[in-house]
Protein backbone atom coordinates (compact mmCIF):
# COMPACT_ATOMS: atom_id res chain seq x y z
CA UNK A 1 0.00 0.00 0.00
CA UNK A 2 0.61 3.95 -0.45
CA UNK A 3 1.73 6.10 2.27
CA UNK A 4 3.84 9.56 2.75
CA UNK A 5 6.19 9.31 5.12
CA UNK A 6 7.62 13.23 6.44
CA UNK A 7 11.03 12.40 5.75
CA UNK A 8 14.40 14.82 6.16
CA UNK A 9 12.72 17.89 7.26
CA UNK A 10 16.21 19.38 8.31
CA UNK A 11 15.72 21.73 5.69
CA UNK A 12 11.84 22.24 5.74
CA UNK A 13 9.12 19.88 4.53
CA UNK A 14 10.84 16.71 2.97
CA UNK A 15 7.57 14.86 2.52
CA UNK A 16 7.65 11.68 0.19
CA UNK A 17 6.02 8.53 -0.83
CA UNK A 18 6.83 5.35 -0.09
CA UNK A 19 5.13 1.76 -0.02
CA UNK A 20 4.20 -0.43 2.27
CA UNK A 21 3.21 -4.41 3.49
CA UNK A 22 -0.46 -4.13 3.97
CA UNK A 23 -1.49 -4.16 7.35
CA UNK A 24 -2.97 -7.28 9.63
CA UNK A 25 -4.90 -6.14 12.20
CA UNK A 26 -4.57 -7.95 15.25
CA UNK A 27 -7.47 -8.40 18.96
CA UNK A 28 -9.04 -6.07 19.10
CA UNK A 29 -8.18 -4.08 15.56
CA UNK A 30 -9.94 -3.21 12.69
CA UNK A 31 -7.88 -2.13 9.38
CA UNK A 32 -9.80 1.17 7.77
CA UNK A 33 -9.19 2.23 4.16
CA UNK A 34 -8.92 5.85 4.53
CA UNK A 35 -10.77 7.65 2.32
CA UNK A 36 -10.23 10.76 2.98
CA UNK A 37 -7.86 12.98 5.35
CA UNK A 38 -7.21 16.76 6.46
CA UNK A 39 -4.11 19.34 7.34
CA UNK A 40 -4.50 20.73 10.41
CA UNK A 41 -1.68 23.26 11.98
CA UNK A 42 -0.51 20.50 14.43
CA UNK A 43 0.23 18.26 11.15
CA UNK A 44 2.69 20.76 9.58
CA UNK A 45 4.76 21.06 13.11
CA UNK A 46 4.87 17.24 13.08
CA UNK A 47 5.86 17.26 9.21
CA UNK A 48 8.71 20.04 9.99
CA UNK A 49 10.06 17.15 12.88
CA UNK A 50 8.60 17.41 16.45
CA UNK A 51 5.41 18.29 18.61
CA UNK A 52 6.56 19.65 21.91
CA UNK A 53 9.41 17.42 23.35
CA UNK A 54 8.36 14.33 21.12
CA UNK A 55 11.10 14.09 18.11
CA UNK A 56 9.35 12.64 14.95
CA UNK A 57 11.28 9.88 12.86
CA UNK A 58 11.93 10.57 9.45
CA UNK A 59 9.61 7.25 8.47
CA UNK A 60 6.32 8.69 10.81
CA UNK A 61 3.18 9.05 8.61
CA UNK A 62 1.85 12.64 9.35
CA UNK A 63 -2.10 13.78 9.44
CA UNK A 64 -4.36 12.87 12.13
CA UNK A 65 -8.00 13.41 10.81
CA UNK A 66 -9.37 10.54 8.97
CA UNK A 67 -12.93 8.94 7.37
CA UNK A 68 -12.81 5.38 5.60
CA UNK A 69 -14.22 1.97 5.62
CA UNK A 70 -13.64 -1.35 7.56
CA UNK A 71 -12.42 -3.57 5.17
CA UNK A 72 -10.74 -6.27 7.67
CA UNK A 73 -11.21 -7.22 11.49
CA UNK A 74 -9.50 -9.15 13.97
CA UNK A 75 -10.75 -11.53 16.77
CA UNK A 76 -12.08 -9.62 19.39
CA UNK A 77 -13.23 -6.63 17.28
CA UNK A 78 -16.34 -6.17 19.00
CA UNK A 79 -19.47 -3.91 17.27
CA UNK A 80 -17.68 -3.36 14.03
CA UNK A 81 -17.90 -5.68 10.52
CA UNK A 82 -16.35 -5.33 7.30
CA UNK A 83 -18.00 -2.55 5.45
CA UNK A 84 -18.88 -0.35 8.00
CA UNK A 85 -18.04 3.39 7.35
CA UNK A 86 -16.32 4.97 10.70
CA UNK A 87 -13.80 7.81 12.01
CA UNK A 88 -11.88 8.03 15.28
CA UNK A 89 -10.48 10.38 17.37
CA UNK A 90 -6.67 10.62 17.34
CA UNK A 91 -6.11 10.41 20.88
CA UNK A 92 -8.15 7.04 21.16
CA UNK A 93 -7.73 6.19 24.27
CA UNK A 94 -9.93 9.19 25.20
CA UNK A 95 -13.22 7.18 25.11
CA UNK A 96 -15.33 9.00 27.67
CA UNK A 97 -14.54 10.76 31.02
CA UNK A 98 -12.18 12.72 32.28
CA UNK A 99 -8.69 13.80 30.22
CA UNK A 100 -5.44 12.03 31.51
CA UNK A 101 -2.17 13.01 29.79
CA UNK A 102 -0.86 9.64 29.85
CA UNK A 103 -3.38 9.40 26.39
CA UNK A 104 -1.02 11.09 24.86
CA UNK A 105 1.31 8.61 24.75
CA UNK A 106 -1.28 6.93 22.12
CA UNK A 107 -1.78 9.64 19.16
CA UNK A 108 -1.65 8.91 16.01
CA UNK A 109 0.58 11.23 13.32
CA UNK A 110 2.58 12.02 16.45
CA UNK A 111 3.54 9.08 18.65
CA UNK A 112 1.57 6.45 16.07
CA UNK A 113 1.48 6.15 12.39
CA UNK A 114 -1.33 8.91 10.73
CA UNK A 115 -3.84 8.63 8.31
CA UNK A 116 -1.71 9.73 5.03
CA UNK A 117 -2.06 6.05 4.18
CA UNK A 118 -4.09 4.11 2.14
CA UNK A 119 -4.96 1.61 4.65
CA UNK A 120 -4.34 1.92 9.03
CA UNK A 121 -4.71 -0.34 11.61
CA UNK A 122 -7.42 1.09 14.65
CA UNK A 123 -8.55 0.03 17.27
CA UNK A 124 -11.79 -0.98 17.02
CA UNK A 125 -13.08 0.50 20.26
CA UNK A 126 -12.46 3.71 19.63
CA UNK A 127 -14.35 4.00 15.91
CA UNK A 128 -17.52 5.76 15.14
CA UNK A 129 -19.60 4.47 12.47
CA UNK A 130 -21.03 7.76 10.11
CA UNK A 131 -24.51 8.23 9.20
CA UNK A 132 -25.23 7.78 5.69
CA UNK A 133 -25.96 11.74 5.07
CA UNK A 134 -22.14 12.30 6.28
CA UNK A 135 -19.86 11.76 3.12
CA UNK A 136 -16.05 11.19 4.18
CA UNK A 137 -14.55 14.34 3.12
CA UNK A 138 -17.22 15.97 5.29
CA UNK A 139 -16.20 13.38 8.31
CA UNK A 140 -12.33 14.05 7.81
CA UNK A 141 -13.17 17.82 8.88
CA UNK A 142 -14.42 17.20 11.91
CA UNK A 143 -12.03 14.80 13.96
CA UNK A 144 -9.31 17.87 14.87
CA UNK A 145 -11.37 21.01 14.48
CA UNK A 146 -14.60 20.39 14.54
CA UNK A 147 -14.21 18.51 18.07
CA UNK A 148 -11.85 20.67 19.49
CA UNK A 149 -14.42 23.49 18.60
CA UNK A 150 -16.76 21.15 20.29
CA UNK A 151 -15.72 21.05 23.19
CA UNK A 152 -14.24 24.71 24.27
CA UNK A 153 -18.00 25.43 23.22
CA UNK A 154 -20.55 22.90 23.78
CA UNK A 155 -18.92 20.67 26.84
CA UNK A 156 -16.14 22.83 28.68
CA UNK A 157 -17.71 26.29 27.60
CA UNK A 158 -21.37 25.52 28.34
CA UNK A 159 -22.26 27.28 25.87
CA UNK A 160 -25.71 29.25 25.96
CA UNK A 161 -28.63 30.77 23.94
CA UNK A 162 -27.81 34.00 25.72
CA UNK A 163 -23.86 34.13 25.61
CA UNK A 164 -21.62 35.76 23.15
CA UNK A 165 -19.00 33.61 21.84
CA UNK A 166 -15.20 34.91 20.31
CA UNK A 167 -13.21 32.82 18.66
CA UNK A 168 -10.09 34.08 16.75
CA UNK A 169 -9.13 33.75 13.35
CA UNK A 170 -10.58 32.20 10.21
CA UNK A 171 -9.19 28.87 10.65
CA UNK A 172 -11.44 25.50 10.97
CA UNK A 173 -11.21 25.64 14.53
CA UNK A 174 -12.86 29.42 14.77
CA UNK A 175 -15.24 28.61 11.97
CA UNK A 176 -16.90 25.15 13.41
CA UNK A 177 -16.83 27.18 16.96
CA UNK A 178 -18.67 29.46 15.21
CA UNK A 179 -21.10 26.74 13.99
CA UNK A 180 -21.56 25.43 17.95
CA UNK A 181 -22.36 28.93 19.03
CA UNK A 182 -24.78 29.47 16.27
CA UNK A 183 -26.04 25.94 17.02
CA UNK A 184 -26.94 26.72 20.51
CA UNK A 185 -28.65 30.26 19.61
CA UNK A 186 -25.50 32.37 21.06
CA UNK A 187 -24.26 35.45 19.07
CA UNK A 188 -20.97 35.17 17.69
CA UNK A 189 -18.05 37.83 16.91
CA UNK A 190 -14.93 36.19 15.00
CA UNK A 191 -11.65 38.12 13.93
CA UNK A 192 -9.77 38.05 10.95
CA UNK A 193 -6.90 39.92 9.03
CA UNK A 194 -9.08 40.08 5.95
CA UNK A 195 -12.46 42.08 5.44
CA UNK A 196 -13.26 39.60 2.48
CA UNK A 197 -12.85 37.08 5.02
CA UNK A 198 -15.59 38.82 7.74
CA UNK A 199 -17.92 38.91 4.69
CA UNK A 200 -17.66 35.47 3.94
CA UNK A 201 -17.76 34.16 7.44
CA UNK A 202 -20.61 36.74 8.35
CA UNK A 203 -22.60 34.98 5.21
CA UNK A 204 -21.67 31.68 7.33
CA UNK A 205 -23.25 32.54 10.40
CA UNK A 206 -21.83 35.16 12.30
CA UNK A 207 -22.94 38.28 14.01
CA UNK A 208 -19.86 40.44 13.74
CA UNK A 209 -16.49 40.54 12.50
CA UNK A 210 -13.73 42.67 13.47
CA UNK A 211 -10.64 43.05 11.43
CA UNK A 212 -7.23 42.77 14.29
CA UNK A 213 -5.18 44.08 11.33
CA UNK A 214 -7.14 47.24 10.66
CA UNK A 215 -7.81 47.90 14.26
CA UNK A 216 -5.08 45.95 16.43
CA UNK A 217 -6.89 47.22 19.67
CA UNK A 218 -9.73 44.64 19.05
CA UNK A 219 -10.49 44.06 21.93
CA UNK A 220 -11.70 47.63 22.17
CA UNK A 221 -14.17 46.76 19.36
CA UNK A 222 -15.70 43.57 20.93
CA UNK A 223 -16.31 45.40 23.95
CA UNK A 224 -18.30 48.23 21.93
CA UNK A 225 -20.06 45.24 19.67
CA UNK A 226 -21.24 43.84 23.21
CA UNK A 227 -22.36 47.23 24.82
CA UNK A 228 -19.48 47.23 27.11
CA UNK A 229 -19.76 43.74 28.88
CA UNK A 230 -17.08 41.71 26.21
CA UNK A 231 -17.81 38.02 25.69
CA UNK A 232 -18.57 35.04 27.60
CA UNK A 233 -16.90 32.45 25.50
CA UNK A 234 -13.42 32.83 23.84
CA UNK A 235 -11.74 30.84 21.62
CA UNK A 236 -8.43 31.76 21.80
CA UNK A 237 -6.27 29.61 19.14
CA UNK A 238 -3.56 31.85 18.39
CA UNK A 239 -1.81 31.15 21.73
CA UNK A 240 -0.28 33.40 24.56
CA UNK A 241 0.81 35.93 22.29
CA UNK A 242 -3.26 37.01 22.06
CA UNK A 243 -4.06 36.00 25.91
CA UNK A 244 -3.62 39.73 27.22
CA UNK A 245 -6.37 40.66 24.40
CA UNK A 246 -8.39 37.86 25.31
CA UNK A 247 -8.25 39.20 29.10
CA UNK A 248 -9.19 42.44 27.82
CA UNK A 249 -12.03 40.90 25.73
CA UNK A 250 -13.48 38.68 28.07
CA UNK A 251 -17.01 39.52 30.42
CA UNK A 252 -17.09 38.94 33.84
CA UNK A 253 -16.90 35.46 34.40
CA UNK A 254 -15.89 35.14 31.25
CA UNK A 255 -14.41 31.29 30.10
CA UNK A 256 -11.24 31.94 28.10
CA UNK A 257 -10.62 28.49 25.85
CA UNK A 258 -6.74 28.43 25.49
CA UNK A 259 -6.19 25.93 22.28
CA UNK A 260 -2.78 24.88 21.50
CA UNK A 261 -1.47 26.75 18.68
CA UNK A 262 1.20 25.32 16.23
CA UNK A 263 2.56 27.52 13.58
CA UNK A 264 1.52 27.85 10.03
CA UNK A 265 4.34 29.60 8.37
CA UNK A 266 7.32 28.41 9.44
CA UNK A 267 9.39 30.93 9.15
CA UNK A 268 7.94 33.11 11.79
CA UNK A 269 9.37 34.33 14.68
CA UNK A 270 8.40 32.30 17.37
CA UNK A 271 5.60 34.00 19.90
CA UNK A 272 6.69 35.62 23.03
CA UNK A 273 4.23 35.48 26.02
CA UNK A 274 2.37 38.46 26.73
CA UNK A 275 3.76 41.08 29.39
CA UNK A 276 -0.05 40.33 31.20
CA UNK A 277 0.02 43.99 32.20
CA UNK A 278 -3.61 43.34 31.92
CA UNK A 279 -3.98 40.50 34.50
CA UNK A 280 -5.69 42.30 37.51
CA UNK A 281 -8.21 41.54 34.55
CA UNK A 282 -8.17 37.84 35.29
CA UNK A 283 -9.19 38.03 39.11
CA UNK A 284 -11.19 41.73 38.66
CA UNK A 285 -13.66 39.80 35.94
CA UNK A 286 -13.70 36.45 37.87
CA UNK A 287 -12.62 34.73 34.81
CA UNK A 288 -11.67 31.05 33.94
CA UNK A 289 -8.58 30.22 31.98
CA UNK A 290 -8.76 26.28 30.35
CA UNK A 291 -6.93 24.65 28.16
CA UNK A 292 -8.38 22.21 25.90
CA UNK A 293 -7.01 19.41 24.20
CA UNK A 294 -9.58 17.65 21.53
CA UNK A 295 -12.22 16.03 22.53
CA UNK A 296 -13.63 12.06 23.79
CA UNK A 297 -14.99 9.79 22.21
CA UNK A 298 -18.50 10.17 23.26
CA UNK A 299 -18.17 14.10 22.48
CA UNK A 300 -17.15 13.15 19.28
CA UNK A 301 -20.78 11.38 19.00
CA UNK A 302 -22.53 14.02 20.21
CA UNK A 303 -20.97 16.13 17.59
CA UNK A 304 -21.84 13.65 15.14
CA UNK A 305 -25.32 13.62 16.19
CA UNK A 306 -26.02 17.16 16.22
CA UNK A 307 -24.84 18.14 12.68
CA UNK A 308 -27.23 15.43 11.50
CA UNK A 309 -29.74 16.96 13.65
CA UNK A 310 -29.59 20.47 13.18
CA UNK A 311 -28.65 19.66 9.16
CA UNK A 312 -24.76 21.34 10.13
CA UNK A 313 -22.25 20.93 7.49
CA UNK A 314 -18.43 21.41 7.77
CA UNK A 315 -17.38 24.36 5.83
CA UNK A 316 -14.75 23.13 3.51
CA UNK A 317 -12.57 25.38 1.67
CA UNK A 318 -10.83 23.40 -0.75
CA UNK A 319 -10.19 19.01 -1.45
CA UNK A 320 -6.83 17.92 -2.81
CA UNK A 321 -6.35 14.92 -4.52
CA UNK A 322 -3.39 12.37 -3.03
CA UNK A 323 -0.93 13.52 -5.71
CA UNK A 324 -1.67 17.07 -4.97
CA UNK A 325 -0.67 16.92 -1.35
CA UNK A 326 3.00 19.41 -1.64
CA UNK A 327 -0.26 22.15 -3.09
CA UNK A 328 -2.29 21.22 0.14
CA UNK A 329 0.25 22.23 2.15
CA UNK A 330 1.73 25.22 0.33
CA UNK A 331 -2.13 26.39 0.13
CA UNK A 332 -2.45 25.61 3.92
CA UNK A 333 0.57 28.32 4.12
CA UNK A 334 -0.71 30.90 2.47
CA UNK A 335 -3.49 31.72 4.67
CA UNK A 336 -6.30 31.79 1.96
CA UNK A 337 -8.35 29.39 3.40
CA UNK A 338 -11.58 29.51 5.40
CA UNK A 339 -12.78 26.75 6.94
CA UNK A 340 -11.03 23.10 6.18
CA UNK A 341 -8.58 21.97 3.95
CA UNK A 342 -9.28 18.23 2.92
CA UNK A 343 -7.08 15.60 1.18
CA UNK A 344 -8.89 12.66 -0.92
CA UNK A 345 -6.52 9.51 -0.43
CA UNK A 346 -8.78 6.36 -2.36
Amino acid sequence: MKVFEIGDYSKGFGLHAAERPVPVPGYGEAVMRVRATGINARDLTIMRGSLGKTVMPRTRVPLSDNAGDIIAAGPGAENIQVGDRVTMNHYWQWLDGDWRASMAEQDYSATIDGFLAEQVVVPAAALIKLPESLGYEEASALQSPGLTAWNAVVEAGAAKASDTVLTLGSGAVSVFGMQWAKMLGARCIITSSSDQKLARLKALGADFGVNYRANPDWPAEVLELTGGEGADILLNNVGLSEMENCLMAAASNGRIMHIGANPVVHNQPPQEPPALTKLPNLILKNLTVRGIIVGSRRMFVDLIQAMVSNNIRPVIDRVFDWDDIYAAIEYMQSGKKIGKIVIRVT
